[in-house]
């Protein structure tokens, strides 16, 4: 077989496996563009009663998030992880369930509460919702098979042109002589 034939089959059979993955991440990278701007995907950022960090221990953010009735039971293995921007004087206590209680660095109050639908369309974006294994396969397989296409793609597209070429070559040498 030759070489364009089974770059050409290669190309072919790739395609709706790649298609699928590139569908994907298309759709899940355009709506994490927009996290910021749609609150159903997440939460906006309040802004506290004044700027800067004052002294506030990580426990009371902890008590702070404690003192919302659905997160009366909430511990420290529930946290996924603490956001703290001083600039708007808030920390976003993100927990495991997805769910992001904003506290007031001044007062101590949480002052909002949302679900993180970003946080899942992330996981959904890298393949790691399957498992860290994914994201490397998926992912990363994606990228190079997408290098691979693309590649492919170029010299199949252009193989015609070249071989077009070599002929008028070949008929002007012909000629010639």
């Amino acid at each position: 077989m030759s070489a364009p034939r089974l770059l050409r089959k290669i190309h072919y059979w790739l395609s709706p496996a790649l298609l699928i993955s590139l569908f994907v991440i298309a759709i899940t990278g355009s709506l994490l563009a927009l996290k910021k701007d749609l609150d159903v995907l997440q939460p906006a950022t309040r802004d506290g009663i004044a700027p800067g960090l004052p002294d506030r221990s990580l426990a009371s953010l902890i008590a702070s998030v404690k003192a919302l009735p659905p997160h009366t039971e909430v511990t420290w293995k529930d946290v996924d992880r603490i956001d703290v921007r001083p600039k708007d004087g808030i920390a976003k206590v993100i927990l495991r369930s997805r769910h992001e209680v904003q506290v007031d660095l001044t007062s101590g109050e949480a002052v909002d509460t949302g679900y993180r639908t970003s946080d899942l369309l992330e996981t959904i974006h890298d393949f790691s919702f399957m498992g860290d294994w994914a994201k490397y396969v998926f992912s990363f397989g994606s990228g190079i098979a997408l290098i691979f296409m693309g590649a492919t793609g170029v010299y199949l597209f252009a193989l015609p042109m070249l071989v077009r070429r070599r002929k008028r070559i070949d008929k002007a040498r012909r000629q010639e002589r």
